[in-house]
């Protein structure tokens, strides 16, 4: 048995995937006597195409109550990806049982090996196919003869979406193809056998720092940098450690000690311990609560000091009242002070998904043709502290009109009046900076009463000072508050939600130790390198799931025809997400969402393996793709061959009008009734097929169009230009147009560089990501 340092702590390695089955091929003959009437349709089979003559049934399995399908039920080219489709949203209104059964006749002219796509874009709708009086599911493998085929479908409604639509169809595929992605499966199966392996606590001493990087106190979990430029924790024995971690050890209860619920007992807490190591987890993250912090495995703790009072507004800490302060510091006495000398405690998160009401956050910009906007009116949610945290800024006021709209008394505002009035040196000043007639304080209380908030340039830059300094207050209180009681431990940041705006980042960068991000998308290695380009600091993954709508319902950038089914997606999803974070040169670790213990549906008195299992086959390669990607960039020799996936941060940009503000207010140089704009730079992911060095033309995506206009490959330097089509909306014909140059570099499957271009004549520019998803060329399969 290995340990990782001198208390105890088992190196857990977790357990290898099962060899995957070879795809199943189901021959299925033509119906020997199958009698026909004028009134059935008989279909010619065409690769891929959807059948327009169909006879179909709201409610009746009665044959002769069947009619032909309109042609105003079919919509063309619809979306996802620009096939014909049977409009369900018109049978679900008229159906009366939830269900519609539709049936025609395929005629094959030859013997083909085909894949079977139902092609429904809506998951509250399911299918039953039959071919042949024989079931089978979406994405079967089907082998057919020469002849006539009646096909039958029947679906099932819950609560359909206002696209639902149903593209059913036969692919063909070659048996190439099809033992080409197996053999895919089988070497990624094979490569985690052998990782799974590998002994961990090797290949993590072999990790050597810069000690010029490391952070923290020696003897305890530190962070610093390899000499290849990859971020670790550091474990008290001086060793690379990588986070595998599970919120939420606790009685049942949303937000830990909050919930007010006894601790469970020592019994408990050892066996769902003991779970977690023969998983492969080795840490404990937020929400974890004390009885678990004698377990020999390594945990945080968690502050909450937005928590604290006074507040100015659902929970929104005043930072420079000095009650907020010592409200601080006991808290930090009654939760630090006990784990100072404590081994296993990784360190300390401040919050857990709060913000500092910015009004730009990242990639964001605002064309203010006004000084102000008319927010919209909003409902809140009730300021309540479970289970959710409560809505600070629901509509988008900035932080310094905020404070500046406080009672005069209030500390915040006192902070605010002094810092406008030292840069403008007076009402009038600032009135002519922000473009706005401020005659007392008072106007600017009224104006935020109204809900009308400030855009000018001059008030976006105060605002990104103000924001900055404020920021700076938070973290510097609490840093100091911490390490009072607590000298030993790591500060790691504030388990941001969203990527937070520049001014906030300028201030953590300086305060922290590492920074944390939660994230529930399985593009989580694009969207952590987004936050590590800004600070180049270590990041840590407060949590994720990957039981979210994410890795069900956004298609990969390249699937087969009609897509994936979701279990399907789901898996590869899970394993591309978790195999790409643990090769990221500054994540330190992932913390799975939550444990699913007491309360919860998932646990049913023993662990749902559906969602354990995907971790514990990941947990088992962690280490060894970690300590893979701590290297200098690899040169391959070998051309590039198979599917590529590649993000573009900011690729495309959203476009928000800001409702003009009523003509009454009064401006100083700007007329009020002109609509402002707020930009938002979004990441575009597509598809692209490279074979053996030379790229395909075409550009995949959900609901993209493209073209590689040109492609340059010399060595590890790529250089591709690229024209795409949009699709936001097929059916209402809203698009955008794009054209991008990309420039990249090779290491080993990562492409990374930059981009520059134009969507919708707007300039974008950026990181460009990508990696190699399968070394398999082919899209139908």
């Amino acid at each position: 048995m290995s340990f990782s340092f001198a208390e105890g702590v088992q190196t857990p390695r977790g357990e290898a995937p099962p060899k995957p089955e070879k795809p199943k091929i189901i021959a299925i003959a033509p119906p020997k006597n199958l009698q026909l009437t004028a009134e059935v349709p008989i279909i010619q089979f065409v690769d891929n195409t959807v059948p327009e003559k169909w006879l179909y049934a709201n409610s009746s399995t009665k044959f002769q109550e069947f009619k032909l399908l309109p042609d105003n039920k079919l919509v063309k080219e619809s979306l996802p990806d620009f096939t014909d489709t049977i409009n369900l949203n018109t049978f679900a209104k008229e159906q009366q049982d939830n269900r519609s059964i539709f049936y025609t006749v395929v005629a094959f002219e030859q013997p083909q090996l085909l894949r079977v796509c139902y092609g429904l874009t809506d998951s509250n709708i399911t299918a039953n196919m039959v071919v042949a009086k024989k079931p089978v599911k979406h994405g079967t493998l089907i082998r057919v003869r020469k002849g006539l085929y009646p096909i039958a479908i029947k679906v099932n409604y819950e609560e359909p979406g206002q696209l639902a639509s149903l593209a059913t169809r036969f692919t063909k595929v070659t048996e190439q193809e099809v033992e080409e992605v197996y053999q895919w499966r089988l070497a990624s199966w094979r490569k985690t056998i052998a990782m799974s392996q590998e002994n961990d606590d090797k290949l993590l001493a072999s990790v050597k720092f810069d000690p010029t990087t490391i952070r923290g106190q020696e003897g305890f979990f530190r962070v610093g940098k390899s000499i290849n430029g990859k971020w670790w924790f550091i474990d008290p024995e001086g060793k690379a450690f990588y986070h595998k971690g599970s919120t939420g050890l606790n009685a049942g209860g949303n937000g830990g000690r909050r919930a007010n619920l006894p601790p469970v007992s020592d019994q408990t807490a050892r066996k769902w311990v003991g779970y977690l190591k023969s998983w492969g987890f080795n840490a404990m993250g937020s929400w974890t609560t004390p009885e678990f912090f004698d377990k020999n495995m390594p945990f945080t703790e968690i502050i909450e000091t937005f928590y604290e009072e006074p507040w100015l507004k659902n929970k929104f800490p005043d930072v420079w009242d000095s009650r907020w302060s010592d409200h601080v510091d006991a808290k930090c006495k009654k939760l630090c002070q006990p784990l100072k000398n404590n081994k296993m405690l990784l360190g300390y998160f401040l919050d857990n998904e709060r913000g500092f009401m910015e009004v730009l956050k990242h990639n964001e910009r605002i064309i203010a043709n006004a000084p102000i906007y008319q927010a919209e009116k909003t409902t809140e949610k009730q300021n309540s502290e479970l289970p959710e945290e409560p809505i600070l800024n629901a509509e988008g006021i900035g932080l310094l009109q905020f404070s500046l709209s406080q009672p005069d008394d209030v500390p915040a505002s006192l902070k605010a009046w002094e810092f406008v009035l030292q840069r403008h040196k007076s009402l009038e000043g600032l009135s002519k900076a922000w473009q706005i007639n401020i005659n007392s304080q008072d106007s600017l209380k009224n104006l935020t009463a109204e809900r009308k908030l400030l855009i000018s340039p001059a008030y976006l830059k105060d605002q990104h000072d103000f924001v900055k300094l404020w920021v700076e207050q938070y973290y510097q209180v609490v840093r100091k508050k911490i390490h009072k009681y607590d000298p030993n431990h790591l500060l790691l940041g504030t388990r941001w939600g969203g990527t937070p705006g520049s001014a906030v980042l300028e201030a953590e960068r300086k305060w922290t130790d590492v920074v944390s991000q939660n994230n529930y998308r399985a593009n989580f290695y694009e969207r952590f390198d987004e936050l590590y380009q800004e600070v180049q600091l270590p990041i840590l993954n407060g949590e994720i799931n990957t039981r979210s709508g994410h890795f069900l319902s956004i298609p990969n950038p390249i699937e087969p025809p009609g897509g994936y089914d979701r279990a399907t997606r789901r898996m590869l999803r899970e394993e591309d997400a978790l195999n790409r974070i643990f090769s990221h040169p500054g994540v330190l670790g992932y913390t799975k969402y939550r444990w699913h213990g007491r309360r919860s549906l998932f646990w049913q008195n023993q662990p749902n393996l559906d969602v354990v299992n995907p971790l514990k086959w990941a947990n088992s390669r962690a280490i060894s793709i970690a300590t893979d990607w701590d290297r200098p960039p690899v040169k391959t020799k070998a051309p590039l061959n198979g599917q590529i996936f590649m993000t573009l941060q900011s690729g495309k940009v959203d476009v928000e009008q800001l409702t003009p503000a009523r003509k009454s207010v009064r401006v100083a140089q700007a007329s009020p009734d002109r609509p402002s704009w707020k930009l938002k730079g979004r990441e575009l992911i597509i598809g692209m097929v490279c074979r053996q060095g030379v790229w395909d033309r075409k550009v995949y995506g959900d609901d993209i169009q493209g073209t590689v206009v040109d492609a340059q490959n010399d060595g590890e330097l790529i250089k591709l230009k690229l024209k795409l089509k949009d699709n936001l909306n097929l059916d209402t014909k809203l698009q955008a147009d794009a054209e991008y140059t990309l420039n990249l570099t090779r290491n080993d499957t990562k492409l990374e560089g930059t981009f520059g271009g134009l969507y919708n004549n707007y300039s974008v520019q950026g990181r460009a990501i990508g990696y190699l998803h399968r070394p398999v060329a082919t899209v139908r399969y």
